[in-house]
């Protein structure tokens, strides 16, 4: 009885120790994912900033220069050619301007209304990406047509739709109800509101748009833009039946190639007395007015920070806005 006793004393001792030790090894490692978490998080913070330093010394440059363009040479945009190590601790940067995608808004006139040609480009622009996504991904069984009307209803400053119908007939419906914007896109996620986009599509959206800056921008940089956005280059000469909206894939291979030999793009009102070696007309490459119009220039900028300490991993994702030194306008903020 006696060592049954003590078997029985020696086998609980035995668990409450392995217990113990087990809860001791998780509370060590939940501390150490915690401390490298704040510290990921801090390191990524502190890429924003080092992001912010060096828009505002190519801001100073270009202002030394009197020759005011975004492109791909610039410091900011080769920061994210290589990580940035130290010892254990690895910091990605990516800087984008805010021409290097399509901006909704710059649809929109001054007084709320959309542009004459904006739902042309917006038909294309959802033919094109509707056209690459599996069929599955979609949920909504909606047109370009009907997606461009749908969009612009809700963004114009007025609640009467295209038809006639009042554009909250379908968001009152919703639960919780709601209403249509009627105003500037605060964000590309706001997209899913909007009565046909579900989130798969707005997913597919996300590499090609933007809604930055809210208010007075201008169209996609050719200088920054990938390939894909640079096929959205829309000319108001190609509205004539049958002819291709969007700059084709030749045009968009010659800006690249012009942009591989050292050339940059900038307005074509641009005077001085060196402009041949320092920039070209986009209607060199793509003939007629293209909507809306082009921006060569930006203080609007997406930066993407992702620091990884050990196997934590943090990114801030922020929208920066160059106007004031002192005080940068933070347009969008998000840490994941």
């Amino acid at each position: 009885m006696a060592l049954a006793v003590v078997l029985i004393f020696a086998m609980l001792l035995t668990a409450a120790i392995a217990t113990f030790l087990r809860r001791a090894v998780v509370d060590s490692l939940i501390i150490r994912h915690r401390d490298a978490a704040a510290e990921a998080e801090a390191l990524a913070r502190g890429g924003v900033d080092l992001a912010l330093a060096l828009l505002y010394e190519d801001l100073l440059a270009e202002d030394r220069s009197d020759f005011r363009v975004e492109t791909l040479i610039d410091p900011w945009a080769r920061i994210g050619e290589a990580p940035i190590e130290e010892g254990d601790a690895v910091l990605r940067l990516r800087i984008e301007d805010a021409g290097s995608r399509l901006n909704l808004n710059a649809l929109l006139d001054e007084e709320g209304r959309a542009g004459e040609h904006a739902r042309f480009l917006l038909e294309a622009l959802f033919e094109k990406v509707l056209g690459e996504m599996e069929r599955d991904e979609r949920d909504a069984e909606y047109g370009p047509d009907d997606l461009a009307r749908n969009l612009l209803d809700y963004i114009d400053a007025d609640d009467t739709g295209d038809d006639g119908h009042l554009e909250d007939d379908y968001y009152q419906r919703q639960d919780p109800p709601y209403r249509a914007a009627n105003r500037p896109l605060l964000s590309v996620d706001e997209l899913g509101l909007v009565q046909g986009f579900d989130g798969a599509l707005v997913e597919a959206l996300r590499p090609y748009v933007t809604v930055h800056p809210y208010a007075g921008g201008g169209g996609i940089n050719p200088n920054t833009a990938p390939p894909h956005v640079l096929a959205l280059l829309y000319s108001q000469d190609a509205l004539d039946a049958g002819a291709s909206r969007l700059a084709s894939a030749e045009q968009v291979r010659e800006i690249l190639e012009r942009r591989e030999r050292g050339e940059v793009f900038c307005d074509e009102s641009f005077e001085d007395e060196n402009r041949a070696l320092r920039c070209v007309g986009l209607s060199e490459v793509v003939p007629g007015q293209i909507y809306p119009a082009p921006s060569f220039r930006s203080d609007v900028f997406l930066v993407s920070a992702e620091a990884r300490v050990g196997e934590v991993t943090r990114t801030v994702e922020a929208v920066l806005h160059r106007s004031r030194q002192e005080d940068p306008p933070l347009l969008s903020w998000r840490v994941r």
